[in-house]
């Protein structure tokens, strides 16, 4: 019997991008053992600085990594990058590690990395770049799925799920951008003639899905928030539509693998950034050593996937 190999998977602190190494685990082998890790104010050292080690971790969290030793860590995110480098240490040789976006610290530290357009990340042997990332709409349960389609079954068809995700510089997601939001959606369930199932996401502000509500003047259901159970996996797979703000590629990803037609809501994006890439020369040999990082270009994925004709400008 070949012996399944045992892989940890680092969780920090986004449930987003905890969800794609679990996701990506899981299509490896089933031998998977979660590690919800803490951090503490040590973790805002750069990682270039830093290397590898527990530094940015809680005291309890360290205590959580301890032999058996794993075969393969996958990580994702920059707290938890210099954390899969101190483990692969335990074992040299014997533990390979995998980062999935940006470490930003050397990439020679990593055994793979996995990473999406919109880090611009030079390409080198052990650097991989997937149009997106590993996201992918939980298996949803049945009876969840009866009970939500009984709740909503007053409401007029096509049903669109509209979810605003948060703000996260250098995209704006204001006052002003939420009411334009909830005005689209309600111009496309207008068009439509269906109505709405308006939710948010663990990182939206306090009550900006009530400012979006407010500018919904077609049959709508409102999500409340810490509802359970959480009627999102029920929606994506009762939903005919999607709307969604341009902020999150974890929730693009998921609709657009479930199929029904997207509409992405573009957020504004700061000028006081600049976009450059770490394709070649010399910000490609200081990403590569961890010293640069490029800027994530969300709006540059997005406009990627509209000149391509992968989802629709709302």
């Amino acid at each position: 019997m070949i012996k399944q190999p045992l892989i940890w998977v680092l969780k920090g602190a986004r449930s987003g991008d905890s969800a794609q190494a679990i996701e990506l685990a899981s299509r490896i082998g089933p031998a998977v053992v979660e590690k919800q890790l803490h951090f503490g104010p040590l973790h805002h050292v750069p990682n270039f600085i830093a290397g590898g080690g527990l530094h940015g971790l809680t005291t309890p969290s360290r205590r959580t990594l301890v032999p058996p030793w794993p075969d393969l860590v996958i990580a994702t995110g920059r707290r938890t990058a210099p954390i899969s480098c101190w483990i692969k240490q335990q074992l040299p040789g014997k533990i390979r590690n995998v980062h999935l976006g940006r470490p930003r610290m050397a990439l020679d530290r990593f055994d793979l990395v996995v990473t999406t357009p919109q880090y611009g990340l030079p390409m080198q042997s052990n650097v991989i770049e997937m149009p997106l990332p590993f996201a992918h709409p939980k298996p949803p349960i049945a009876s969840e799925i009866e009970d939500f389609a009984a709740l909503w079954s007053n409401l007029p068809r096509p049903w669109i799920l509209a979810v605003i995700g948060g703000g996260k510089f250098p995209l704006r997601l204001g006052d002003a951008e939420l009411s334009n939001f909830g005005a689209t959606v309600d111009r496309l369930a207008a068009q439509l003639k269906g109505s709405v199932l308006l939710l948010d996401s663990p990182r939206s502000g306090e009550g900006a899905l009530q400012l979006v509500s407010r500018a919904i003047r077609r049959p709508k259901w409102l999500a409340v928030r810490a509802s359970t159970p959480n009627p999102y996996q029920a929606a994506l797979h009762l939903a005919d539509q999607f709307a969604v703000t341009s902020d999150s590629v974890s929730m693009i990803t998921e609709m657009l693998i479930l199929g029904p037609p997207l509409h992405v809501f573009k957020l504004p994006s700061s000028r006081l950034v600049p976009r450059w890439r770490a394709r070649a020369g010399l910000a490609a040999m200081l990403t590569r050593q961890g010293i640069l990082s490029p800027p994530r270009d969300v709006d540059g994925l997005v406009q990627g996937l509209l000149a391509q004709g992968a989802v629709g400008d709302l």
